[in-house]
């Protein structure tokens, strides 16, 4: 790969930001300063800029706790997730199942397509849970309903798992994404919700993480996502 590529890959600045770094002398391949932008480099080089190693551009994967208010997609003049992201590869970062934006809690992002494509696709039944605080009653006839698959003229939910925590609150597992499932559901049980939270997707749960904050997945935590799916 071209030096240039490489660093500008990397977050290191612009196209014509790094080639100004290399011509300047700031960069160097094994202790080597290179000003020759064209210079090929391969994962065994260790490139440094200003005397700091540059690491290769990368596939990341972070965990959001998303506050309400927020929309899931970069939209102009709307608030957005993005917003929040401080992060180098935000502009690469695509979320993977999004939320309404009255809905809070966990959400992924990654520049990794084919992860987010393994994440969204109903084939994989990944759980998703949620916390939902409502108004009415959640009977036991409901709960049978839920457990045996929701269904009205034109839609069909898969059955999913419905349990009362306390008086108000309920926790929903689906392995589904459809639109506006989870209000649909509970429309459909006569429960009028006020507040939705996502809490787990898959194996991975949303913790003591506080709204607007993130963190990178370690790579154990990526590849055990699906271990109960």
């Amino acid at each position: 790969m071209r030096l240039d590529r490489f660093l500008s890959n990397a977050k290191m600045g612009t196209r014509n930001e790094v080639k100004k770094f290399i011509r300047s002398g700031l960069v160097t391949v094994n202790g080597i300063v290179v000003k020759n932008e064209a210079f090929h480099v391969s994962e065994k080089d260790v490139v440094r800029l200003n005397g700091k190693t540059v690491a290769a551009h990368r596939k990341v994967y972070l965990t959001f706790n998303k506050p309400a208010g927020y929309v899931s997609d970069r939209v102009e003049d709307t608030a957005s997730v993005y917003d929040l992201l401080d992060h180098p590869y935000v502009d690469e970062l695509q979320v993977a199942g999004r939320l309404d934006k009255d809905v809070e809690g966990l959400i992924i992002l990654s520049n990794d397509g084919n992860f987010i494509h393994r994440v969204i696709s109903p084939k994989n039944h990944l759980q998703k849970e949620y916390l939902v605080w409502f108004e009415g009653d959640l009977t036991i006839e409901k709960i049978r309903l839920v457990e045996n698959g929701l269904k009205t003229g034109t839609e069909e939910f898969k059955p999913a798992v419905v349990r009362p925590i306390q008086r108000g609150l309920l926790s929903l597992i689906i392995t589904e994404g459809k639109y506006h499932q989870v209000k649909k559901m509970m429309a459909l049980l006569d429960l009028k919700y006020s507040r939705i939270r996502r809490v787990r997707i898959g194996n991975l749960e949303l913790g003591e993480l506080k709204p607007g904050d993130f963190r990178e997945l370690s790579q154990e935590e990526v590849e055990s996502l699906f271990l109960n799916s």
